[in-house]
């Protein structure tokens, strides 16, 4: 098999499977062209998202700042905001109008459907890329991006929809929860990056810790949203 094409097949395995796992956490399945269409949202969100990042840090090299001022701005002004918040227009325009959110949980679901799209052509251009094959074991590429990039991208726009769903039960601080949900995320996403940004060994400790606890207090989050009766109209 030609080796572009596995680069390929592996790119989408992370994706899938965390896909296939949340999908099975709905009560009410959703339909199949909903889920294809937030997974395409999101998939196309990215190609304005490189546009954007490749655009302002091209900018802000130029303004000569280094050090920890630089990489605040990076990841939290540039990547973290500008990432989640495109993933979470990706899905606000294709379903978030929709008579099909009919429960609660859909909201965080949506959100990680369309976070998966996002996610899973940053794999494809990753795994893509033949320098990175090389010099990267594709198993191990692809068990670091389940666990590492593809699993904190559903996890920060999980969290938003985590809120998005709160916030229908308390419309007095509607507005409120949902920039606490949007803040948490780019926070999360940036605190990501920045461990990566230190050594090869505390880098992968500190940022596989962070996202296998977020997971967890999500799941109980999930739990909670569950537990909550559907309104008739989100």
């Amino acid at each position: 098999m030609n080796n572009t094409l596995i680069a390929f097949l592996l790119a989408l395995l992370p994706g899938l499977i965390w896909l296939i796992y949340f999908l099975r956490k709905d009560n009410l399945p959703e339909p199949k062209r909903k889920i294809l269409k937030v997974f395409l949202a999101g998939m196309l969100m990215s190609v304005p998202v490189l546009c954007f990042e490749l655009w302002l840090i091209g900018d802000l090299n130029k303004l000569g700042i280094e050090g920890t001022a630089f990489l605040i701005i990076k990841y939290i002004f540039v990547i973290g905001l500008i990432e989640e918040l495109f993933k979470y227009f990706a899905v606000r325009f294709s379903v978030l109008k929709s008579s099909e959110i009919d429960e609660p949980i859909d909201l965080p679901i949506y959100m990680i459907i369309g976070a998966l799209g996002f996610a899973t052509i940053e794999n494809i251009i990753l795994f893509c890329n033949q320098s990175t094959i090389l010099l990267t074991n594709p198993a191990i590429l692809t068990f670091s991006r389940f666990l590492g990039a593809t699993l904190l991208h559903l996890l920060c726009s999980g969290i938003i929809g985590y809120f998005l769903a709160l916030s229908f039960y308390h419309l007095r601080y509607r507005y409120v929860l949902f920039l606490i949900g949007f803040f948490l995320a780019v926070i999360i996403h940036a605190t990501f990056n920045f461990f990566l940004e230190s050594d090869i060994i505390n880098g992968v400790v500190g940022s596989l810790t962070l996202v296998l606890v977020i997971f967890t207090f999500f799941l109980l989050g999930l739990k909670r949203i569950k537990k909550l009766k559907s309104v008739c109209k989100l």
